[in-house]
């Protein structure tokens, strides 16, 4: 009965200090996810990630990051979504200084911010910022994640959506690509 109420208080001091998963702060239930998936790679092989074989990928790389953006070309940029994922080489603490920085940032490009929250992506702590405002003349929905991989190097993806088309529905679909990323 001892282990029994050990194991108990355990998983209970556990289950809460741990953090949402990303999916719980946007509900995505019924929303298709793409099709005729491939895998694409970053230059330093640091990470993979499944997207539509039609979206056009650049990759960049230099001594701070390595990266992969990626969009549907074959449609207008109000229809597409733009998602671009880089492996920071920098230390990163997710905490009230880093979120702060965040929101700063978000008014300074003259964006509301949505919603922003701790999460647990990738099986990592991690932080996200979901904005909208204008750039360009066109509604604008950024939602940017950052991720703390290990001590050295952490995850940002930017997921930008411009127009009023679809907004949840390419937003979701842009997270069930995200929840695939493997880190190598």
């Amino acid at each position: 009965m001892k282990y029994f109420l050990a194991i108990l208080v355990l998983f209970s001091i556990i289950s809460c200090n741990s953090l949402p998963d990303l999916n719980e702060d946007f509900p995505c239930v019924k929303i298709d996810t793409y099709t005729d998936l491939q895998k694409n790679e970053d230059v330093r092989k640091m990470f993979t990630i499944p997207l539509p074989k039609k979206w056009k990928v650049n990759l960049y790389f230099d001594d701070t990051k390595t990266s992969l953006y990626a969009a549907d070309t074959t449609v207008s940029l109000t229809k597409t979504t733009l998602i671009d994922v880089t492996l920071v080489h920098k230390t990163v603490f997710i905490d009230k200084t880093f979120a702060q920085k965040i929101t700063d940032d978000n008014k300074k490009m003259n964006l509301s911010e949505i919603k922003t929250n701790k999460v647990n992506l990738l099986n990592k702590p991690s932080y996200y910022s979901y904005a909208k405002g204008k750039k360009n003349n066109y509604s604008y929905h950024i939602l940017n994640t950052f991720t703390k991989i290990n001590s050295d190097n952490f995850l940002h993806v930017k997921t930008e959506i411009y127009g009023d088309s679809l907004v949840d529905q390419r937003i979701c679909k842009a997270l069930k690509l995200i929840n695939k990323i493997q880190l190598n």
